[in-house]
């Protein structure tokens, strides 16, 4: 419903009660003028029962109001009548046309008018003591019209200016309406999203704090760190400078595994000379004992050819008594001879006993120690191979982890600047932040200066319908 009906409506609903009020006036205007009763209680009566018929049967009501033009001056027809035509109660028109105003439709005042002018001339003619309470002449009539003329031009006027105003109002109202609900509301929504950024900036300012704090232990921890880093830098090198060292004893063991394979090759080539040698010693032994042998058979045969003399000289008698001295002196030397021959064959044979174990004893010793020597040898050749590939390996770890440490520190130092940069920038944000919050303040309170403006046009936007 517009403003303009709203204003018939709450117009029609006060000039029915009005009317009401009146009947209770004019029952006493015909008590006391001695006119009809019925007339005084039945005619507004129906008047009323018309407006209200046409107003919520018909539910027109721009036609009502019209109605309403004519209902009014009736009631002031009505009260002329009762009252026997008494000049005074013609202001009563006057007064009516006047309030019709309030209806904003020129169409009421036009019909009042002509109500009032058509009641005029025909009582004039016809009820004369109805209108007027004395002879009064068409003039007097014409004099009343062109008063009511006047007034009615007048209320013409100020109905349509006042139905302007409404229609302005119902302009104003339609287009503001919304305003005033979307400045109240981004007011709300302005005041909420402030209230929201002071406690987001406010957390954010303690976050600031917090993180500000936190990156300078992290500023510190990538300080304690860089220089564990440069301890294990230095340990490293140390390392290496160890494994380089050990790379060298390495090639030391190696220079003493070439050293201990020529000692082997020499023990090999003098347990086969040595060997060479006892052999030749055997062979001369065994020479020897031939010639033993031989010397035996020597003393044999000086043996047998001494006593083949013995014989001969025993034979030979005085004669040969010298040759058999001769031949027993051989024999004796022949049998000292045999003695020691008998000694020289067992010594040999000793010897060659001796020989034979002292060879196979060396030979035996020699291998042994070659045999050691090898394992020795072997066993350390396997202890260098793993060494070597140990200390690669480590050489080789220890390079990557000196590479990586340097790339820890280079990363470190870049986040120990990346942090500097952050505690810098921190700071800029939390001055930025203090600027903002300030800045949220003057928006909070214009913010509710704005909210406080929307309730004041809420509230004359809700009079303006009124």
């Amino acid at each position: 419903m517009s403003v303009y009906e709203k204003n018939l409506k709450q117009v029609l609903k006060y000039m029915n009660i009005f009317f009401i009020l009146h009947i209770p006036i004019f029952y006493y205007m015909s008590s006391f003028f001695g006119t009809e009763k019925y007339i005084a209680l039945g005619a507004p009566i129906i008047l009323i029962l018309g407006n209200l018929f046409v107003e919520y049967i018909f539910k027109n009501l721009k036609l009502a109001s019209a109605l309403m033009g004519f209902s009014a001056i009736s009631m002031s027809a009505i009260m002329i009548h009762l009252g026997k035509g008494m000049i005074e109660w013609h202001f009563h028109i006057f007064v009516m046309i006047g309030i019709l105003s309030l209806f904003a439709n020129p169409m009421t005042i036009i019909t009042a008018a002509l109500v009032a002018a058509i009641h005029h001339i025909s009582f004039y003619f016809f009820l004369p003591e109805s209108v007027f309470n004395y002879d009064a002449t068409f003039g007097i009539v014409l004099i009343h019209a062109a008063f009511v003329v006047v007034e009615s031009c007048a209320c013409f006027m100020l109905s349509l200016r006042f139905k302007n105003s409404l229609s302005l109002q119902e302009k104003l109202s339609i287009e503001i309406s919304p305003l005033v609900k979307s400045i109240d509301e981004i007011s709300k929504n302005t005041k909420l999203t402030c209230t929201n950024l002071l406690d987001y900036t406010n957390s954010n300012s303690s976050s600031i704090t917090e993180i500000s704090a936190t990156a300078e232990e992290i500023t510190q921890m990538v300080k304690s760190t860089l220089d564990q880093i440069g301890q294990c830098v230095s340990l490293m090198k140390e390392t290496n400078d160890s494994v380089d060292s050990s790379s060298e004893a390495i090639a030391k063991g190696e220079e003493f595994l070439g050293t201990l394979k020529v000692i082997k090759e020499k023990m090999t080539d003098l347990g086969e000379q040595s060997s060479q040698k006892l052999g030749s010693v055997e062979k001369s032994v065994n020479d020897i004992s031939d010639k033993t042998t031989l010397i035996n058979d020597i003393v044999f045969q000086t043996k047998l050819l001494s006593f083949n003399a013995s014989v001969e000289a025993a034979r030979a008698g005085e004669s040969g008594k010298g040759f058999a001295v001769v031949a027993e002196e051989i024999g004796n030397l022949a049998e000292t001879s045999g003695k020691a021959s008998e000694e020289i064959g067992k010594i040999v044979e000793q010897s060659k006993d001796q020989l034979n174990h002292s060879i196979e004893d060396i030979s035996e010793s020699i291998k042994s120690f070659q045999n050691q020597v090898g394992e020795a040898f072997n066993l350390w050749a396997e202890i260098n191979d793993q060494l070597q590939s140990s200390f690669s390996k480590v050489r080789e770890n220890s390079l990557k982890q000196e590479g990586s440490l340097d790339e820890i520190s280079a990363a470190a130092n870049q986040q120990s600047t990346g942090v500097s940069e952050l505690s810098e920038a921190l700071a800029t944000i939390d001055d930025s932040s203090n600027d903002s919050l300030a800045k949220l303040k003057e928006l909070e309170m214009m913010t509710q200066y704005l909210e406080e403006n929307a309730d004041k046009l809420s509230s004359l936007n809700n009079e303006m319908k009124n």
